[in-house]
């Protein structure tokens, strides 16, 4: 006598348990990642903000940025905008990630291990891009309220514009609606598209090949970090610098907007400043999204073991 045939509606609820698992995964992950390497995104993004419309101060170096944050806010201050940052990254590094396994079968079919570089860039493209589109008011919220330390310090505001997320949320619909919380959508999903090109792509296809050396412990996922943080900030740079300045723009006297989009923004950045004004944050960029997929990829990959889900 055979065994019973598991049902439609059992397997059905199996695979949305298995996908509800390894969101809670990543959120985790996610969690661990974003507030080690926090202070450094602030850097970052001050920096990317120097030269940018409207800015009055001096041009600092990464480390110099830090120290005026220090000497400035203080020690919290290098942990300002860090709740939407982490509200970010529940919904967008959960999605991209699962997302981007059931996507690559789009593209590469069953055959994973020998599919062709194109269609694991395709994939990850497509995971990065539909992610970001979920998290840009997330996105929003966390540049600005990165940005407020400075402006505070500067003079130029007397007190941040937000206490919170929720504050900033409410302030943001009231006073520009909708569009306000999708301002500078476009090289945001950009930018996460070329991210997770660099990152989704470059950390698939590293794995395949480090996991034939050290099999699947941790000195492959650590190995394939690396090599995933590298690209993705080189991939991602440019956009980078597009979305932080357009999410933080204030309207001009005569209602228009200092950026119309990304390559106008792209093009007074190099007119004003110069090409490797587009690499602004290259390093700090690398410095922490280096860290960022260390501790994520090893946190997710443990915790998959761990959990039962497989590595």
């Amino acid at each position: 006598m055979s065994p019973p045939t598991p049902s439609h509606s059992s397997t059905q609820e199996a695979k949305v348990s298995l996908i509800a698992k390894k969101f809670s995964l990543t959120a985790v992950a996610a969690v661990c990642a974003e507030s080690a390497t926090f202070p450094i995104d602030i850097g970052k993004t001050r920096l990317q903000l120097q030269g940018g419309s409207g800015y009055k101060g001096t041009n600092l170096t990464f480390f110099g940025v830090l120290r005026s944050i220090v000497r400035q806010e203080g020690v919290k201050g290098l942990y300002a905008g860090v709740t939407p940052a982490i509200a970010r990254h529940i919904p967008y590094t959960g999605f991209r990630t699962i997302g981007y396994e059931y996507i690559r079968r789009l593209f590469c079919g069953d055959d994973v291990a020998n599919a062709p570089m194109w269609a694991r860039a395709a994939s990850g493209i497509s995971a990065g891009g539909i992610a970001q589109t979920l998290a840009v008011p997330c996105d929003v919220v966390k540049v600005r309220m990165m940005a407020d330390g400075r402006l505070v310090a500067a003079g130029e505001i007397s007190q941040p514009r937000y206490t919170g997320l929720m504050h900033a949320f409410r302030t943001i619909y009231a006073k520009e609606g909708l569009r306000g919380m999708y301002v500078g959508c476009m090289p945001a999903i950009q930018r996460a598209a070329l991210v997770n090109l660099g990152e989704l792509t470059t950390y698939d296809t590293a794995k395949g090949y480090f996991v034939t050396i050290f099999g699947d412990t941790l000195s492959c996922h650590v190995s394939s970090a690396v090599c995933s943080g590298f690209f993705a900030s080189l991939c991602s740079t440019p956009a980078d610098v597009a979305k932080s300045r357009i999410m933080n723009q204030v309207q001009n006297p005569d209602g228009s907007w200092p950026y119309r989009g990304t390559l106008d923004c792209w093009a007074k950045t190099v007119k004003q400043e110069g090409f490797l004004s587009l690499y602004k944050g290259f390093f700090p960029g690398w410095l922490r999204l280096g860290p960022w997929q260390l501790v994520f990829w090893c946190s997710y990959e443990r915790l998959r073991i761990w959990s039962g889900v497989g590595g």
